[in-house]
């Protein structure tokens, strides 16, 4: 098996690749606007067959724009301004870092992309650096090429006929680290992913957050294509979906090996065409299932030597049949019924009789149906029929995403070389030797940063690696300058305990509210033991700082206040016979269920001694 990378990483620029936006401003209003895509050739006079694929399901495309994230160039109304010199800085330092080969010029190109997720149609790219090399495990990891280019919108929602997609991301200077193939196992593609990640997280050149980094992952095995899996966010995910994709691809294999037993060839499909079979389920619209399912046109395709093999798996959650239904779903259809599992629909023999008829089945014969549009239904089966053709070669060179489990979903074909033509709006950048000797950074050791970062803060090296890995650094700094009374093991045990845990459950953070939090305790507001409490309880309850403080109860307690309930408690106790010995641990525990979280249990601890040392002297 082997595998490659290609980490996309945002740039911590304060503006946008090709305009002067900043997308971390706050938003003062949206707008909204339609697009259709369509696509062109590349230079080679030849259409990418993503884009092709893209097109055919005929979505209207919906954006959503702020007017201080995103101008008239994200609309794609206005061309392209000067790149961000600040990106082109940080694209040739990382390109030095992993001792690569930098270009004398910069020529940006135009990669067509028509998912809607860039409102021009394509994605501006230029390659920086070439034949480069990072050290992982004592040996050098070839880095092919490293890129400057422009991030994606951010797909809001999908609906039928439609996407709708958010453009404050759209533009954001990203850098793209593509490696060679690598044979190496699953567990160490996800030690080399962390590796590489740390090393460019300790530059200080990118941003921080959920959806900054993304690895798309490269995979194949011995006698497959390449398939290509989009969107892994998570370092969890990639020893995952790796491990998944191999047996998949594997399972794959044992299909075409099957198909090529029972002899069948793609001379077999030449002929097969998707068949109109609506008067089939006309005929039985008494049966609830027909009723059901049908609705105006029903289609079916004929699968030659198919049999079985749909619901062939080997690998939970990866069948072919399962494939053919995500192709059909991309256009608008809820699934697919094949010939597997067409029982479990109880449809009854007399119909299954019918469509065996209809599409000519013989003995290893399966079939496909589809109900719905009449002309999108024959276009989707048309995609189906070119899908089990390839499934004669096995693994085929497709473009996946991955799952919060770690499973893969079809996407889309793979892209090829035809979907790549010149910007012409954009002038050439010239790179000269002074711009490569001035623009350097070494490889930091994630060690040494690290016990720095333990030694400097004054917590344990396990807490200081958790928090260095984490998103959340900048806001550990943030709150240690700006909160100077704030103990970093508090901040540390917050972070670690509490944000790592509930961000990677896929839960979005509210950074402004815990600075609040944390605000409050720097005032003599809230006690030290209870801003843990607070901050879990905003989580879980998803409110905010003011809800949770009301719903909580929690208001300061003043030592005179809690001088009071001290001495209820004692009397309660001497009241009770509570034993010398124990009376301590008594009014102790007494006082601090009613004050838990209201005032530090170093005070109450101080307080309750005293109390009882003064009641000893009388």
């Amino acid at each position: 098996m082997k595998v490659g990378f290609e980490i996309h990483i945002q740039i911590n620029s304060k503006r946008k690749l090709f305009c002067n936006c900043n997308p971390k401003s706050d938003e003062s209003s949206q707008i909204e606007f339609r697009r259709r895509l369509r696509v062109s050739t590349s230079e080679l006079g030849e259409i990418d067959p993503a884009a092709a694929f893209e097109i055919k399901k005929g979505l209207d495309i919906i954006y959503v724009s702020g007017d201080k994230t995103s101008c008239l160039v994200e609309a794609d109304e206005e061309p392209p301004h000067e790149p961000d010199p600040y990106s082109v800085e940080v694209a040739i330092k990382i390109s030095n870092m992993l001792n690569s080969f930098i270009v004398d010029e910069i020529h940006f190109m135009r990669k067509i992309v028509v998912d809607g997720s860039n409102t021009s149609g394509f994605q501006r790219t230029a390659i920086i650096g070439l034949n480069g090399s990072y050290t992982f495990r004592g040996k050098n990891v070839r880095i092919q090429t490293i890129c400057l280019e422009e991030d994606a919108a951010r797909l809001l929602e999908k609906g039928e006929g439609y996407v709708k997609y958010e453009l404050k991301r759209l533009g954001i200077p990203l850098l793209e680290i593509t490696t060679e193939p690598l044979e190496i196992s699953p567990e160490e593609a996800k030690a080399f992913a962390e590796s590489l990640g740390r090393t460019l997280k300790l530059t200080g050149l990118f941003a921080r957050g959920l959806g900054t980094i993304r690895q798309d992952i490269n995979v194949s095995v011995e006698g497959g294509c390449v398939v290509e899996v989009k969107g892994v966010q998570k370092l969890e995910q990639i020893q995952k979906v790796i491990e998944f994709e191999e047996k998949r691809q594997k399972m794959l294999l044992e299909i075409a090996a099957k198909l090529k037993e029972r002899g069948i060839s793609e001379e077999n499909f030449v002929s097969i065409e998707p068949v109109e079979v609506s008067d089939v389920f006309k005929n039985h619209l008494n049966i609830p299932s027909v009723k059901k399912f049908f609705k105006d046109y029903a289609f079916a395709l004929k699968a030659p030597g198919l049999k079985g093999l749909f619901s062939y798996e080997t690998v939970p959650d990866s069948r072919l049949g399962l494939d053919l239904a995500d192709i059909c779903r991309l256009f608008g259809f809820k699934g697919i019924i094949h010939s597997d599992e067409i029982s479990k629909y109880d449809f009854g023999q007399d119909i299954l009789k019918e469509l065996e008829d209809k599409l000519g089945i013989s003995k290893n014969d399966g079939f496909v149906i589809v109900f719905g549009d009449k002309e999108k239904a024959v276009l989707c089966l048309q995609m189906v029929k070119e899908r089990l053709k390839m499934a004669l070669k096995g693994p085929v060179a497709e473009t996946r995403y991955a799952t919060e489990k770690g499973t893969t979903r079809y996407l889309r074909p793979r892209p090829g070389a035809s979907r790549m033509y010149p910007e012409t709006d954009i002038p050439t950048i010239k790179i000269t030797q002074e711009m490569k000797d001035k623009y350097r950074i070494e490889i930091k050791s994630w060690e040494k940063a690290v016990e720095e970062f333990s030694s400097r803060h004054s917590i344990n090296k396990e807490m200081a690696e958790q928090i260095l890995d984490s998103e959340f650094v900048d806001f550990f700094e943030n709150v240690v300058e700006n909160y100077k009374n704030v103990p970093t093991t508090l901040l540390a045990s917050l972070i670690v305990q509490i944000l790592i845990p509930y961000q990677n459950s896929g839960k979005v953070i509210e950074y402004d509210e815990f600075l609040n939090l944390l605000a409050e305790f720097s005032k003599g507001n809230i006690s030290k033991e209870a801003v843990m409490d607070v901050a879990r309880y905003m989580l879980e309850k998803g409110v905010n700082l003011e809800s949770a403080l009301k719903e909580m109860n929690i208001k300061k307690l003043s030592v005179e206040e809690l001088r009071k309930i001290i001495k209820e408690k004692i009397d309660e106790a001497l009241q009770e016979n509570v034993e010398p010995s124990k009376l301590y641990g008594t009014v102790m525990g007494r006082v601090m269920s009613l004050v838990r979280g209201k005032i530090e249990g170093k005070i109450v601890n101080e307080e309750v001694k005293k109390a009882l040392e003064n009641l000893n002297k009388a």
